[in-house]
């Protein structure tokens, strides 16, 4: 299993560890967009746009993954490799992301986390998340769940469409945001430092890894994609 970090995200925190000046002001992930941004697509930071007109953030990535057992839907670059496990990467750092679905006005929970006092686990809270992807083939754009390109290993099939919870990662005893360590932007198992996480556990046990690449839904490795993330539709 992997470590277990130390208390749960201050937004307040988060704002004095981006790379912005100590005395600008950042935006916290639960304050709504300006009414001004409301209907405009924003540039947020690299590779990171708002479209206030849906609300969604856009991230750019790639497919750099399309066979093998996963434990990521989409990794950002990060000091913890994570490459052979993902099947997007992603170059916004994962804070910046944090603050953009704030700003759409999605409220972050926590991650999964093992309470070792109590013998229990906590499990993962936030905001659902709808997540899709969008790419070009032929000259044509497409979009699809981001379940669609994974496939669930008891069940033959592909992944059940379900939404993701903003989890929000957390605040490591060092003073670093830990998705920004381990690049944990969607994860599908279970992670301390998931920004996005799933409402159900599931182990990061590489014997008991449940999803794996749903290589013929996946276009070719190196194709450049737009991760797609938005409040979950209503059932």
């Amino acid at each position: 299993m992997k470590p277990h970090f130390a208390s749960i995200l201050s937004l307040a925190l988060l704002s004095a560890s981006c790379t912005k000046p100590a005395n600008s002001a950042l935006p916290a992930a639960s304050q709504p967009a300006r009414k001004s941004d409301q209907r405009q697509v924003v540039d947020f930071g690299p590779g990171l746009r708002i479209d206030y007109r849906v609300p969604q953030v856009e991230v750019d990535g790639e497919i750099i993954l399309r066979e093998g057992a996963l434990e990521l839907f989409a990794y950002a670059k990060a000091p913890t490799p994570k490459e052979h496990e993902s099947i997007v990467l992603l170059r916004t750092p994962p804070h910046l992301i944090f603050q953009a679905l704030g700003l759409i006005g999605l409220t972050p929970g926590s991650p999964m986390k093992y309470l070792p006092d109590l013998k229990k686990i906590r499990p993962p809270t936030g905001d659902k998340v709808d997540v899709f992807v969008r790419y070009e083939k032929d000259g044509r754009s497409f979009e699809t769940s981001a379940c669609d390109w994974m496939y669930d290993v008891e069940t033959k099939a592909p992944m059940a469409r379900t939404p993701w919870l903003f989890t929000g990662s957390q605040r490591l005893e060092d003073g670093n945001f830990a998705a920004d360590i381990e690049g944990t932007v969607v994860t599908v198992v279970d992670f301390d430092s998931s920004l996005l996480g799933l409402p159900d556990l599931h182990t990061d046990s590489d014997a008991e890894l449940w999803l794996k690449a749903n290589t013929d839904a996946i276009p070719p490795a190196g194709t450049k994609v737009t991760l797609i993330l938005r409040a979950a539709a209503k059932p």
